[in-house]
């Protein structure tokens, strides 16, 4: 728990620094002494571009080095869900989504007007969805690497059954009843995931596209269907998070889960409750692993009884 702690202060404390960046920047200067008027102010697409991509990269090479197979053994009732790396993963994203959307729609999209009129709060908005960007991408690109290593994304995939299941959950859950055996990742969680993949896809690659405007020319055209899909994949997103946010906090099946995010254990008996066949997985992992060592244990038994007569 100290080092989440750690890992936490850590990551609020580099969040305020970018913010202090984003505001320093946004500030109006004059760039021509000799000529009047002429003020500006450093738009952090235009200047450190180049950060987004080493983001991205960052979150790549940490996913690539962090992954192993799952260590399941229960350690004082207790089962590991969630790893540091993770826990950095979850909440960086996490950081930089809110800082996108609020940034976004503080702007104007859609319908929604620009609720920001001058222009060095324009431009520490501007900057700010910025550094939501830096957040958003190392996460992102961390999670997809780290679960391509993993097979982690393959088992977020949805499999059939997992519909009825997702309803046999929740029919349970409100209506009393057996619920049907839930693995690591719930049934519901793999329905839902796709839905994350459309919004997380479409915001990118629109949000790329008028990236790439602040360094090559785009028709208007192109760019007005973007900025335009960009808003609907914003709107999408919102809603999506608005769902995880609450599925979290009001269901109370759901605060474990909640819990493991902040503390990375759950606790044997809900796993045992909640996700069976996940459960049936740590104990076969267990018997397999005391058998390996059997073998180790009965050589080192044979070696002592063998000094014992030498001696």
């Amino acid at each position: 728990m100290r080092i989440r702690f750690l890992i936490a202060l850590t990551m609020l404390v580099f969040f305020a620094a970018s913010t202090y960046w984003a505001y320093e920047s946004s500030q109006l200067y004059v760039f021509r002494a000799t000529v009047a008027g002429s003020l500006k102010y450093d738009l952090l697409f235009d200047t450190v571009m180049p950060l987004i991509s080493v983001a991205a990269l960052l979150g790549i090479f940490l996913g690539s080095l962090n992954y192993y197979k799952d260590k399941l053994a229960i350690i004082e009732g207790k089962v590991e869900r969630h790893d540091e790396w993770m826990f950095i993963q979850h909440w960086s994203t996490a950081l930089g989504t809110v800082v996108l959307i609020i940034t976004g729609f503080l702007l104007g999209t859609l319908f929604i007007p620009r609720t920001i009129q001058t222009t060095e709060i324009i431009g520490f908005a501007l900057n700010m969805h910025y550094i939501g960007i830096l957040f958003f991408f190392f996460g992102i690109s961390y999670y997809v690497t780290k679960s391509m290593f993993t097979g982690e994304l393959k088992h977020m995939m949805p499999k059939r059954g997992d519909l009825r299941d997702m309803l046999g959950h929740y029919k349970a859950m409100f209506f009393g009843g057996d619920a049907p055996k839930e693995e690591k990742f719930l049934a519901a969680e793999r329905v839902v995931f796709p839905m994350w993949i459309v919004g997380v896809g479409g915001i990118t690659i629109t949000g790329i596209v008028k990236t790439i405007a602040h360094i090559w020319s785009l028709p208007g055209s192109v760019m007005g269907i973007m900025t335009f899909l960009h808003g609907v994949f914003a709107l999408y997103m919102l809603f999506m998070l608005i769902a995880h946010v609450m599925a979290g906090s009001l269901l109370p099946a759901s605060w474990p889960l909640f819990r493991s995010m902040l503390t990375g254990k759950v606790s044997e008996k809900y796993v045992k409750s909640q996700h069976q066949k996940w459960y049936e997985e740590i104990q076969a992992q267990k018997v397999e692993a005391t058998n390996d060592e059997s073998p180790q244990v009965d050589k080192i038994h044979a070696d002592q009884d063998k000094h014992v007569l030498n001696g």
